[in-house]
């Protein structure tokens, strides 16, 4: 047996001997499987409550789902959508990420595009865009002899070309009402409007304010720094429903991870929250204190307990153990901060954040900004959005000032 080999197979007995096949965890919603999600989606009963009643009503509504990054929206719409497909009936349902540099007409006419598979125009439309489609669309030429169509013989196929819709809106608008001719009601999800700047957002909202109010429903999601307070005014006619998403109780966050754990165990291994074995290899005490840490946030959790299992397994731990569970957290930070794409001011900028728990542009100094190269505080807010991004700080909800504190993934500063 080589070293590969066995390598594998140490991983691969570790692993069962925790009773689970492979580390659960999972930093974005979007890579999991629908089924999976489902076994792992957890709380938010209320929140659900709210969009479920709106969606029980005949007249269309615009939705936005919006909350700090990590905090779960992705999981919550995806879970939204999931329910609509099993249980509303002809109903249809679109999700897309927003691209970068993508107005919102464009991506939700990819959006609903895509789910239209056996509608020529909206595969047409695709390809014209460069996407893939869902059956490839070609134009058949039928010759014959002496150039007589039929007589005999010969079938020709090329690439049909199709312009390009230079009103995307419109173009949306006229693939809306073929939709709506097979189903009493469409839905399209935007997600990750937080991945543009503030400005950006505000912009791509108000161009889209005309297909917002069409025949479709939208659930979108955002970040709450790129949400201004009068787009977030239901009297503007924008949203009807804008919902903050909180974070998690500690009960629910320890639910969720036994229902991560479960869904990585066979079928006749799976337990009750109640039962001591559901959080195995973790103990209920290491549990809850991994629960502890990730603050509310599931992402904070999904990014430490993958990296906490991946150190107990180098350690080969039969218990993560609180010891094991605070070198997972060493792990953790060391893992984080050597993140590729972090350039020497990212890390100065990071390391004064650790120093003093809460950078704003009210605590910090003349000279701090002087080592830091710049004249003013807003000129480091692209590296503060980057660290942010990273999931190295957060920005605390203060609206009078921009405040900007680690993250649970790294240590306390040593003050070395």
């Amino acid at each position: 047996m080589n070293e590969a080999d066995r390598i594998w197979d140490e991983l691969e007995d570790i692993y069962s001997q925790w009773g689970i096949t492979e580390i659960p965890f999972s930093e974005s919603a979007s890579i999991l499987g629908k089924s999976q999600l489902r076994k792992v989606f957890t709380g938010r009963s209320q929140e659900l409550r709210n969009v479920f009643s709106l969606l029980k009503g005949k007249e269309r509504r615009r939705i936005l789902v919006y909350g700090w990054i990590g905090i779960g929206k992705t999981a919550f719409i995806l879970e939204v959508l999931d329910v609509l497909k099993r249980k509303a009936t002809n109903t249809l349902t679109a999700y897309i990420s927003l691209p970068a540099n993508t107005d919102l007409a464009t991506t939700a006419l990819i959006a609903l595009a895509r789910e239209m598979k056996e509608d020529k125009w909206a595969q047409q439309l695709l390809n014209q865009m460069g996407l893939l489609a869902a059956k490839s669309l070609k134009q058949r030429e039928i010759t014959g002899k002496l150039g007589i169509p039929g007589s005999g013989v010969e079938y020709k196929e090329k690439n049909i070309d199709i312009n390009q819709p230079l009103l995307p809106e419109l173009s949306f608008e006229d693939l809306l009402k073929r939709a709506l001719e097979k189903y009493d009601r469409v839905i399209i999800a935007i997600d990750d409007l937080d991945k543009q700047d503030p400005a950006t957002v505000k912009q791509l909202l108000l161009n889209a304010q005309g297909m917002l109010k069409s025949g479709a429903w939208f659930i979108l999601t955002g970040h709450p720094s790129g949400l201004t307070r009068d787009i977030l005014m239901s009297e503007r006619g924008l949203f009807d429903l804008a919902m903050k998403l909180e974070p998690l109780e500690q009960d629910i966050m320890y639910k969720m991870l036994v229902n991560y754990l479960n869904s990585v165990r066979s079928e006749d291994c799976q337990y009750s929250v109640e039962d001591p074995k559901a959080v195995e290899p973790f103990t209920p005490e290491t549990a809850k204190m991994l629960c502890d840490r990730s603050s509310g946030v599931p992402r904070w959790l999904n990014r430490l307990g993958s990296y906490v299992l991946q150190k107990a397994s180098a350690l080969k731990a039969e218990t993560i153990t609180p010891e094991v569970l605070q070198e997972g957290f060493i792990y953790t930070d060391q893992q984080v901060k050597g993140q590729l794409g972090l350039k020497a001011t990212d890390l100065m900028v990071l390391d004064l954040i650790l120093e003093k728990d809460i950078l704003s542009d009210e605590n910090i100094s003349l000279e701090e900004l002087q080592k830091l190269k710049v004249q003013e505080f807003s000129e480091l807010l692209p590296i503060l959005d980057k660290l942010t991004e990273l999931d190295l700080i957060r920005r605390l909800p203060n609206e009078q000032a921009m405040e900007f504190t680690p993250t649970p993934l790294l240590l306390p500063h040593s003050g070395e």
